[in-house]
């Protein structure tokens, strides 16, 4: 006896590709599955990168590291959090760093992130990780090839209009050298590129970095601790050049920290004076001749969250992960606890979402605080 089947609807390439941007990342995953033409379609590099600019709003979610020190092993603790529901996605990392072990963020890119890791203390690997297909990539940290270096940095972000990544490494070989030891890593060639000495008097990197548009970005400064300011340094991915941005006086205050803010990337200064807290947000723009400048977009107090975007509360920093005209989401991290709450702007009442306790209550706990996006399978593959 035949089997019967019944024939597929023939619709229009046109319309099937605006329903497919149109439809959840499960949605679109499962239709991969049906044929193989539609599957071919939806693997294209293309429609990949369509699909994550309608649904980056929507399905949306914050990914928290919560550590400690790299003298205090095995006290690191990952989540993912829905950022629409407040939900918390099970998500085991692939990688086990043990008691002797720790783990840091490198960066976040199309729903993949990029891990530095160690299962013990001078063995440092690199992993990049879908949470989504729980697929993952290690990588050779070039920095335990140089041996004895100083001030390692990294960058992850993909390429524009492709589904391949890159990861940048800086470092400097001697601690009074001139110049910086630059490598590149390109997921379709699974290989690292090197350039030996680049980027002449750039003193100290800051370790966290923003990837935009395909560029990489991070913040120099000359001194202690970063103590003065210089420049925010910007790695094209296409071009495969460096450009340096002179951080204007008006924009030297006591903290300082890249974001991404309003499709843009921003330096965000803060500071404390007789009158409260301070901070200001400068987006990094073009002039009319083509030249990166940056330019104060708002400077305002602390108090105020129903016209800023940031806020920030006594020394804790409440980072906006979602702003939109009915909510905004905020992220808090007073008193030893990571607290998520949804503030209704209408109401001006505030929901508890998430609440989590640290592992070690009486220890000092840093946290990172990352946007992802989660992708249906095989979409940004690692």
């Amino acid at each position: 006896m035949a089997k019967f089947q019944l024939p597929l609807p023939i619709i229009p390439n046109e319309l099937l590709q605006e329903i497919f941007l149109r439809s959840s990342a499960k949605a679109v995953g499962r239709c991969m599955c049906l044929n193989k033409f539609w599957h071919r379609q939806l693997r294209q590099p293309e429609t990949c990168i369509h699909h994550m600019r309608r649904q980056k709003v929507l399905d949306q979610h914050v990914l928290f590291h919560v550590g400690y020190s790299l003298l205090l092993m095995g006290s690191d603790s990952l989540y993912i959090v829905n950022a629409a529901s407040g939900e918390e996605v099970n998500a085991q990392h692939p990688f086990g760093v043990g008691i002797h072990g720790w783990f840091r963020i490198v960066g976040v890119s199309n729903g993949n992130i990029c891990f530095k890791f160690s299962r013990e203390q001078d063995d440092t690997r690199l992993l990049v990780w879908n949470p989504t297909t729980q697929c993952s990539r290690e990588i050779s940290d070039p920095h335990r090839d140089h041996g004895r270096s100083f001030f390692p940095v990294y960058g992850f972000g993909h390429v524009p209009n492709s589904d391949a990544y890159t990861v940048i490494h800086m470092c400097k070989r001697d601690i009074a050298d001139a110049y910086v030891f630059f490598s590149r890593y390109c997921s379709r060639r699974s290989t690292w590129f090197h350039c030996v000495d680049c980027l002449p008097g750039v003193e100290k990197i800051d370790p966290n970095s923003v990837f935009n548009n395909g560029h990489a970005y991070w913040i120099t400064g000359t001194g202690d601790s970063y103590a003065t300011l210089k420049s925010v340094l910007c790695y094209s991915v296409e071009d495969e050049s460096f450009r340096e941005v002179s951080i204007p006086v008006g924009a030297i205050y006591t903290v300082h920290n890249l974001l991404t803010h309003k499709e843009k990337v921003a330096l965000l200064a803060h500071t404390h004076n007789e009158f409260g807290y301070v901070a200001a947000i400068w987006h990094l723009n073009e002039d009319a001749d083509g030249n990166r400048i940056l330019e104060q977009y708002c400077r305002f107090a602390s108090r105020s969250i129903r016209e800023n975007p940031i806020l920030f509360v006594d020394d804790n920093l409440l980072l906006l992960v979602n702003n939109s005209k009915e909510r905004e989401l905020l992220v808090n991290y007073r008193y030893r606890e990571l607290v998520l709450t949804e503030y209704d702007i209408e109401h001006g009442t505030r929901n508890l979402l998430v609440r989590r306790a640290w592992r070690y209550p009486k220890m000092p706990h840093p946290i990172t605080v990352r946007s992802t996006l989660k992708y249906f399978a095989r979409m940004f593959p690692v």
